[in-house]
């Protein structure tokens, strides 16, 4: 549902995510030109749209602050491998013959997934980044999108200088979208040189750009680093003068406790990916206490679904949880209302968007509304508790992104999942004959 529509939620258990953290119950929430205008009581405006929450529990749409959507296809297809022969003979194979209409149906397969789930924006690193937009923009959800700068080509670009150029352009045209904010996307230290990273600061300096990029995932990263540098991969990239407000650094597996503070003293934002990390045995845990300790702006991803293998942030919020726990010997160490913050508040603090992670008149309607009546969720003894610690990307109601309903009853409004997921079948079954 589309357009300036008026929305009247009501009745609903907030989990408003403001400054005191207030849960509160039997509200109405009124949302016009894609704000939340009014929240409280028997609210009585004319809404276009009315929507009975008696039994449902309203949240904060959720962020997911690294993934590559378009992965949804290698979903299942090389798993239980080692990352280097992961990578080497099956994942680059099979990547290097994508086409823009496999990545399109990719995305549009990712945001359906994201949407119904309860993922409300995500971060996004991949190709053809033209075409994700497009999926975005047909399901409605928020896309923070990188077009991948890979030194030695991409299947859409192969010189890096036209991979900047096209990046360029990229922010150019969808810069100002309700739904699309550009992002530059440097791969990581091993893909991209010194002169490279350093041109793609300046691109984020003169078009005021968010840059996305992989840190120290894993071992191997961290002692090539240091043979070829002489410095680990957050001190390189602090000595050649690249680490700013702007960069959203994702897994930071392998740090010391000298590289967290200078991602704190640099503002870094970093994306945490548990499951995916796990998955591919990178070996290390992010130092997450340290970072909260230090006052690093830490957020949660999925990753791809070719390394997790879903993009279901609630499964993320719980593994987030639980991981930290059993490494550190603490229960309470990452506590549910952390990592709910990580999920919402601090994930749009990474992208520069205070106007999203909470509940409160004036910001933007990006709203999930769960079934409180789950079996997983009773007795409802404590909500937050329960979003970490119980919840589903299943027990989704309904989704609203922008002032817009995108979910309704489970379903995606606008969009026939039967037939993306038939399109989905077309594009895998061409690119393995090709690949093969």
């Amino acid at each position: 549902m589309g357009g300036n529509v008026e929305i009247l939620l009501t009745e609903g258990a907030i989990v408003t995510q403001d400054e005191d953290r207030r849960i509160i119950k039997n509200q109405d929430v009124f949302i016009k030109d894609g704000k939340i205008e009014l929240i409280g009581k028997n609210l009585r405006e004319n809404a276009d749209l009315k929507i009975n929450c008696r039994g449902k529990v309203i949240i904060p749409g959720l962020i997911n602050l690294h993934t590559h959507s378009p992965m949804t296809l290698l979903r299942g297809y090389a798993d239980d491998m080692l990352l280097e022969n992961w990578l080497k003979e099956k994942i680059w194979p099979i990547e290097s013959n994508l086409k823009a209409k496999d990545v399109y149906y990719g995305a549009l397969l990712a945001c359906i997934e994201m949407v119904k789930s309860g993922t409300t924006s995500f971060l996004d690193m991949y190709f053809f980044m033209d075409e994700v937009a497009k999926a975005c923009k047909e399901v409605g959800i928020r896309g923070f999108l990188s077009p991948g700068i890979l030194e030695f080509g991409t299947p859409e670009v192969k010189d890096v200088q036209d991979q900047m150029k096209m990046s360029k352009e990229f922010i150019d045209k969808w810069r100002g979208d309700e739904l699309i904010t550009p992002v530059l996307g440097p791969h990581s230290i091993y893909a991209c040189s010194k002169d490279t990273l350093l041109e793609i600061k300046h691109i984020s300096e003169e078009k005021d750009a968010l840059i996305n990029i992989h840190v120290s995932e894993t071992r191997k990263e961290v002692v090539d680093s240091e043979k070829k540098f002489g410095m680990r991969p957050v001190e390189y990239l602090d000595g050649i003068g690249f680490l700013c407000d702007r960069v959203i650094a994702a897994h930071c597996v392998w740090l010391t406790r000298r590289e967290v503070s200078l991602m704190a003293k640099k503002d870094v934002k970093v994306a945490h990916n548990p499951i995916s990390n796990m998955k591919l045995a990178s070996g290390g845990v992010m130092p997450l206490p340290e970072m909260l300790e230090d006052g690093v702006t830490v957020g949660l991803g999925t990753d791809g679904a070719a390394s997790n293998n879903n993009l279901d942030m609630f499964e993320e919020m719980k593994v987030a949880a639980i991981l930290h726990k059993a490494h550190r010997w603490d229960p309470r160490v990452a506590n549910a209302q952390e990592v709910f913050d990580m999920a919402t508040l601090k994930g749009a603090l990474a992208l520069g968007r205070t106007d999203l992670g909470s509940i409160e008149v004036g910001k933007t309607a990006d709203l999930v509304i769960l079934n409180e009546k789950s079996v997983r969720l009773r007795p409802l003894h404590n909500v937050i508790s329960h979003l970490v610690y119980s919840a589903q990307g299943s027990d989704v109601w309904s989704t609203i992104v922008n002032g817009r309903l995108t979910v309704f009853n489970g379903r995606v409004l606008g969009v026939d999942e039967e037939e993306v997921l038939l399109k989905v079948e077309e594009r895998i079954t061409r690119l393995l004959d090709n690949s093969s």
